[in-house]
């Protein structure tokens, strides 16, 4: 197999003498510059197969950087990375919509964490020695309601819980970026600390995997470890939006699955959420003001640099209503519902108030066989 080529633009010559090492040993062809022109040169002379770079550079914007190379025919395909000290929301957004692949915060695992996701891209390992120090990069799913009451936190908690199962313990990890207000508190009977709010108050160089995997919450009775959000709007006013990337940065390398309830948050903070994950779980009741808020949201993201194809919808049936059938709200959404929840009365409401999953006391509920191949599918 020909031995990939990477282009780095690098300022910093510490930085620059770290990666490129780092890059040579894993199985990479790396050629250095320290600026955006340079980068522009170098790409355009010889188009490498991936270009990392920081986005904080001394001679261009960032912005300008990537629509030039996504212009130019002979980078417009190119694995594109940002990898970056820059970790505002905004700055990762539009890093995303202006035609970034990824981006990468550097902290303390910060170039496993990009070897990983180079791997990943290419499909497989460029060497033998790579593919055995690579870490693995969690998958990151993501449920967003189409509006309130359509029990969105429910069905993110359930398969959260539906997934540990199936992947085994302590491998899958639920954040709840509800805003202002986290809703999953009152479902796990769990709350922090530490929470969301806590975590970004943190350094990311103390987000080490010890950390991480010694001081996350476990409610009893899920299979989860557990980020609850925030307890008051006071303390959501303290969450540091620029510490959410480098935590889910951490997250990503420290678990498998990363499963986030947005609520009804279209926020920048959930906009970063979307543009890491790999799927986003759209959650609506089958009548037509959520067919029409879904497809209102769909055009939204897309207009903001989320990839659609990335969307996959569930239908949720939580008051007892005829609405929509199935196969008619899949034609009204023009795609397949990736599941289709029946109304199963008040059991999620006492659920709740007994802080327990659906498939502890209801297991052979038809609800939770929906659910449970909802998971699967999202395993696959």
């Amino acid at each position: 197999m020909p031995t990939p080529s990477l282009l780095v633009i690098e300022p910093d010559h510490k930085t620059t003498v770290f990666i490129h090492h780092m890059l040579t040993q894993a199985g990479y062809e790396v050629q250095v510059v320290p600026t955006g022109k340079e980068g522009l040169i170098a790409a355009w002379r010889d188009p490498p197969d991936i270009i990392v770079t920081e986005l904080d550079l001394p001679d261009i914007d960032f912005i300008e950087l990537i629509q030039k190379f996504r212009k130019d025919q002979r980078t417009s395909r190119t694995i594109l990375i940002g990898f970056t000290h820059l970790s505002a929301p905004q700055t990762t957004v539009a890093g995303i919509d202006a035609g970034l692949d990824h981006i990468i915060i550097k902290q303390t695992d910060a170039v496993e964490v990009l070897i990983s996701y180079l791997a990943e891209e290419q499909q497989t390992a460029a060497t033998e020695k790579s593919a055995s120090v690579a870490p693995h990069l969690a998958q990151v799913i993501a449920f967003l309601g189409v509006k309130g009451g359509v029990g969105t936190s429910s069905i993110c908690i359930n398969i959260a819980h539906l997934i540990s199962q199936a992947v085994g313990p302590g491998k899958t990890v639920v954040l709840d970026l509800v805003l202002p207000i986290g809703s999953l508190c009152e479902i796990t009977g769990m709350m922090g600390p530490p929470d969301v709010v806590d975590l970004t108050e943190l350094e990311p160089s103390q987000l080490t995997h010890e950390y991480l995997l010694e001081n996350l919450l476990t409610p009893q009775a899920w299979d989860i470890k557990f980020i609850p959000g925030a307890s008051s709007p006071d303390q959501a006013e303290r969450l540091n939006a620029d510490r959410l990337a480098p935590l889910l940065q951490s997250l990503r390398s420290t678990y498998e699955y990363i499963i986030v309830d947005l609520g009804r948050n279209l926020s920048p903070l959930a906009r970063l959420v979307m543009s890491v994950a790999e799927d986003l779980i759209l959650v609506l009741m089958p009548d037509e003001e959520c067919v029409a808020n879904a497809h209102a949201i769909a055009d939204y993201l897309d207009g903001h640099g989320i990839q659609t194809d990335r969307l996959q919808y569930l239908s949720n049936r939580p008051l007892p209503s005829e609405g929509l059938t199935q196969g008619t709200l899949s034609d009204r959404m023009g795609v397949e519902m990736l599941a289709a929840v029946p109304n199963i009365g008040t059991q999620f409401t006492l659920l709740n108030s007994l802080h327990a999953p659906l498939q502890l006391r209801f297991p052979e509920e038809r609800a939770n066989l929906i659910l449970k191949d909802a998971a699967s599918r999202l395993l696959q």
